[in-house]
């Protein structure tokens, strides 16, 4: 087809689309997710111990301890939808039989905590909509963001109660269930997030140089990465690990990014231990890049081979530390890098990443000191 006649500037796929739901639905999907770390940020803030889990039993689950024994939950169901505000009928009325969808939205949200043995240690069960609700209040006026079951009229309770009876059976309404109308805007949120972590760091380390946006892609990496993780785990430490983002694993990436004394630390003493090696310049070069990228990886990475990595070089260091306080950065070297077993070897890659994370580690060591 001959193109060349098209007026410059002109869009040759400017017609109308076919298919618009994909990038609807993503965009509630991303809408989650955003608010979830959100949610993080906000309770990073007040130093709050949390854990937050995206896609467990609802969209957003937050744990106030990492302690099993000690944890309370925050169950939040959110939902980004274009619509006016939702009333009682609304959140109760049941699809008709055709439907695919069996339980209305309050319905569906109260089924998945009935009778589950968590529902004791639920502190809310939130419903979070960004059309907003339209329930009568107790108290005529009141114009609220967040409605408490003792925040509704008398008459507008009895009609929600009426409801889910009917549909699910003799259920009380527990008085834990909230409806929440977020202040995170349907749109643009991912620079709303941005800010957010801005004012964050402000607020705990004011005065700090820090990339606002590298933060913010960390975090919501490893929030899609643990989201889309669809195993269930019978142990909690396990859980945490795998499926939870806790208020360590945020203060470290922050730190990372924020820290007044981060790699620059090292810098001085890195060129030290490479001239006593007696390296030639393209040998340097590769080192300090391979140092980098060990010390982004031990603030930044959680996986089982990274962590056993530096458990391994740790121990090759401090079992010949003695050797490099007598003998010298050379024998040292050699010394350590025999004790590696060959897994971390081949786990770290090159002769110069094996190099570089011991390098970091003796130079950790020393500063411990």
């Amino acid at each position: 087809m001959d193109t060349a006649s098209g007026s410059p500037g002109s869009n040759p796929l400017a017609a109308a689309q076919r298919e618009r739901a994909g990038a609807q639905t993503f965009e509630k999907y991303e809408y989650q997710y955003h608010w979830a770390l959100c949610r993080i940020l906000g309770a990073h803030e007040n130093s709050d111990e949390y854990v937050v889990f995206i896609e467990l039993h609802e969209d957003v689950v937050l744990a106030t301890s990492t302690n099993e024994t000690l944890a309370r939950f925050e169950f939040n169901q959110v939902k980004n939808v274009n619509a006016s505000p939702w009333n009682q009928k609304k959140l109760t009325s049941v699809p008709k039989a055709a439907a695919k969808i069996k339980n209305s939205i309050l319905g569906k949200m109260l089924q998945g905590v009935h009778e589950k043995p968590f529902v004791d240690k639920l502190n809310s069960l939130d419903l979070v909509a960004t059309c907003g609700f339209s329930l009568p209040p107790k108290t005529e006026g009141l114009k609220l963001s967040i409605i408490s079951i003792g925040d509704l009229h008398d008459d507008c309770l009895k009609d929600l109660q009426a409801a889910i009876d009917k549909e699910l059976g003799p259920y009380p309404i527990p008085k834990t269930l909230r409806f929440i109308t977020p202040d995170l805007a349907t749109s643009g949120f991912q620079d709303v997030a941005i800010g957010r972590i801005s004012k964050l760091v402000d607020l705990k380390a004011p005065g700090t140089m820090c990339n606002a946006s590298t933060i913010y892609r960390v975090l919501i990496d490893d929030l899609h990465r643990k989201g889309t993780v669809a195993f269930d785990f019978t142990d909690w430490n396990n859980l945490v690990k795998n499926k939870g983002t806790t208020y360590g694993d945020v203060e470290r990436v922050i730190s990372s990014y924020t820290e007044k004394k981060g790699f620059e630390v090292f810098e001085k003493d890195l060129d030290d231990i490479l001239e006593d090696l007696e390296l030639k310049s393209n040998k340097r070069i590769q080192i300090r890049r391979a140092f980098e990228r060990y010390h982004n990886a031990v603030r930044l990475e959680r996986s089982l081979i990274a962590i056993d990595n530096q458990k391994a070089v740790k121990d090759g260091v401090e079992s010949n530390f003695e050797a490099f306080e007598e003998k010298g950065v050379r024998v040292f070297m050699e010394l350590a890098q025999g004790a590696l077993p060959e897994t971390t070897k081949q786990n770290l890659g090159n002769l110069e990443s094996i190099q570089a994370a011991i390098i970091y580690e003796l130079l950790s060591k020393c500063h411990e000191k």
